[in-house]
């Protein structure tokens, strides 16, 4: 448990704090959203908590070797257990990358869990100026059903899970399949950045459709972006000759929007043709296709008849739906 100083100094300061929850499974486009997400904190105004969520029991024996070492800093066990590798990279990432250091306090967290020898590990790290990182080894009846326990106790900005069909990620216990990444997408009530083939520096593609929510989504894109340095590009669709003008004015509210943030702009533009390919088409240069959740507040089940749903599916490159 987490001695009651240290857990003072966790609380203190950390409502008003960016969170980023970013899902590990050792693959490289899980890195790659790791890195992202360091670009996301680099202004130090952060805190970054990594994930492994590994099935109940899997690849582990009912000995008392675990439950031992499980009370120990979980990046110091002297064998594998599963995720640990996968934690242990991304923690040694983030030191390569001048996000952490060594020297920071460092803190583990462990709770039982009924029918698995292992149980929830947390290991917390945290520096004088309040800056946290925690690595979380949980255990959970599927990998999806683990995230998004997480992504609703953890009250976090952005949630990063890759989209990755690699043989070696799928040697991990906690192997996050497309399934998995969709069915987050889908039932996160939170903004989600699936991560697949991630390139960093190409800008985030805002597409608007003529809904207010997608206003609000373009401003709160614009703040992440900012955070990352990254600009950001205005598009909206029309499905036919007399949408045009909308699909005009619609760019125009949303740049108003992002401006009164004090926010800016690199680049918009409209056309016209079925949404879907349009975004899909256009938005293969960016690092991010980014699109609003416009389904029925409370109702995910009208997500999968979405726009974003069917660009989520079909885009070879990483897409945001933004909540």
């Amino acid at each position: 448990m987490l001695d009651d100083e240290f857990d003072s100094d966790l609380q203190d300061g950390a409502d008003d704090r960016f969170q980023i929850l970013v899902c590990i499974d050792g693959s490289d486009e899980s890195y790659s959203g790791l890195r992202y997400a360091v670009r996301m904190g680099s202004d130090n105004s952060a805190d970054l908590t990594l994930l492994y969520v590994r099935p109940v029991d899997q690849g582990l024996g009912t000995g008392g070797l675990q439950m031992r070492v499980a009370r120990e800093n979980m990046l110091q066990w002297g064998v594998q257990l599963p995720g640990t590798k996968a934690l242990k990279k991304g923690r040694d990432m983030l030191v390569e990358m001048g996000f952490m250091a060594d020297d920071w306090k460092e803190q583990v967290v462990h709770t039982d869990v009924t029918g698995d020898p292992l149980g929830d590990n947390t290991t917390v790290y945290m520096n004088d100026e309040g800056a946290r990182i925690s690595l979380k080894l949980l255990v959970s009846p599927s990998v999806d059903r683990g995230i998004l326990d997480e992504c609703e106790m953890g009250d976090y900005d952005i949630t990063i899970i890759s989209m990755s069909e690699s043989a070696e990620a799928k040697k991990h216990a906690g192997y996050i399949s497309p399934a998995t990444t969709t069915a987050v997408a889908i039932h996160h009530r939170g903004t989600v950045l699936v991560a697949r083939e991630l390139e960093e520096d190409h800008g985030h593609f805002m597409c608007v459709d003529f809904s207010d929510k997608a206003i609000l989504a373009a401003v709160k894109d614009a703040q992440i972006a900012a955070r990352c340095h990254c600009p950001v590009h205005l598009f909206s669709v029309a499905t036919r000759e007399d949408e045009m003008e909308k699909a005009t004015g619609v760019i125009a509210r949303a740049k108003a929007a992002i401006e009164a943030e004090g926010l800016s702009i690199a680049g918009e533009g409209i056309d016209m043709g079925d949404p879907v390919e349009c975004i899909v088409g256009k938005g293969r240069k960016f690092s991010l296709i980014v699109l609003a959740d416009t389904s029925v507040k409370g109702l995910r089940r009208f997500f999968t008849t979405s726009t974003a749903y069917e660009v989520l599916q079909k885009a070879a490159n990483s897409v945001m739906i933004v909540r």
